[in-house]
Order: structure tokens, then C-alpha cells, then sequence
């Protein structure tokens, strides 16, 4: 599912269902299917703000866990569980970390992810495309469903395009 902007939450996901957001919100709560399990790949979040986000959407920030991927490292001492501090340049190492973290996780569970651009700022497309690739191979072969977000205006490539429309059941488009 492609979202534009205003997510409709009527709309209960079927496990391993991938869907694409493009927002200015790093984690729009309102695509989030409700789930046991989060786990948050982001770019744009720092822990605290993670957790009171999910705090105000009703949410408890004890089921998530946040894999950073920051340039500096993080100090965080809160409930949502912090699985480490990748460098935005370092893929092979966000790569490592998030099959680490996706073994926590459940059929049904929560993964979404925001570095897409800012991966693209510090490496090469096909190697973003190809990361991006294995996440939603990762995710949709677990049955886990998949938030992804990208800024409005942000090109998304063909390649990684691509690769979102294979696993892509209906894409869909609301404003």
C-alpha cells in the first residue's frame, strides 16, 4: 500500500503487508497497525522523542525497540529498548543490527523504518535499493508488517521502487 499523506486507519493490515508513507512524520502512529511489537528503524528519531510519541498515540513504549541510525552516538535511559547506534554510512552494520532485532519480533509484529533518505545522503542508490530490498524480504517473508516512510518530495529510485512494487500487493494513494 502507497500512502501519501492522511493515513486512514480503518484498515487492518494483513500480516507481512509492506506499506510506503510519504510524510514529513518520521513514524506516523496513525499507519501503525496495532501490534505486541515495534521495532523502529529510524533516521530522524531520538529515543525520548520515539517515546513520547507513541505514549500520545495510546501506545506502549516498553514494546518498541529503536535501532538508531545516527552519527553520534545516543545516551537514552527509558522503556523503549534500544537495540544500538549505526552510522547512517554504515549499512552492512544496519543491516547486522536490524536481523538482530527482527528476532524479537513475531508473526503480525511492527517494523517501520525512516533512514531511506538519509541512507541515500550518505551512500550510493543501488546500495540503499539493495538494503531496502532485504528489509522488505526480511519483513514480509516473517509475516511482519512494514511501515515505511519517506519524506514528501523525496525521490524514491526506480530500482528501489521497484523492488517495493514486487512485494506490493495494491498500491494505493490518499491525500
Amino acid at each position: 500500500m502507497v500512502i501519501d499523506t492522511d493515513v486512514n486507519t480503518t484498515n487492518v493490515p494483513a500480516a507481512g503487508e509492506q506499506t510506503l508513507v510519504r510524510t514529513v512524520d518520521p513514524l506516523p502512529a496513525a499507519a501503525l497497525p496495532r501490534t505486541d511489537r515495534l521495532l523502529v528503524v529510524s533516521a530522524r528519531l531520538h529515543p525520548q522523542r520515539l517515546e513520547r510519541l507513541l505514549r500520545e498515540s495510546g501506545r506502549d513504549p516498553a514494546s518498541a525497540t529503536l535501532l538508531s541510525v545516527w552519527p553520534v552516538e545516543l545516551e537514552y535511559d527509558g522503556p523503549v529498548t534500544l537495540s544500538g547506534v549505526v552510522h547512517p554510512g554504515d549499512v552492512t552494520g544496519v543491516g547486522m543490527r536490524l536481523v538482530d532485532a527482527l528476532s524479537t519480533l513475531s508473526e503480525g509484529d511492527c517494523v517501520a523504518t525512516d533512514a531511506l533518505g538519509v541512507l541515500e545522503m550518505y551512500c550510493e542508490p543501488d546500495v540503499v535499493s539493495r538494503f531496502f530490498s532485504t528489509v522488505l524480504q526480511k519483513t514480509s517473508g516473517r509475516r511482519l508488517h512494514g511501515v515505511h516512510t519517506v519524506q514528501p518530495g523525496v525521490a524514491v529510485d526506480g530500482a528501489l521502487e521497484a523492488q517495493f512494487d514486487r512485494v506490493v500487493d495494491e498500491p494505493t494513494q490518499s491525500s
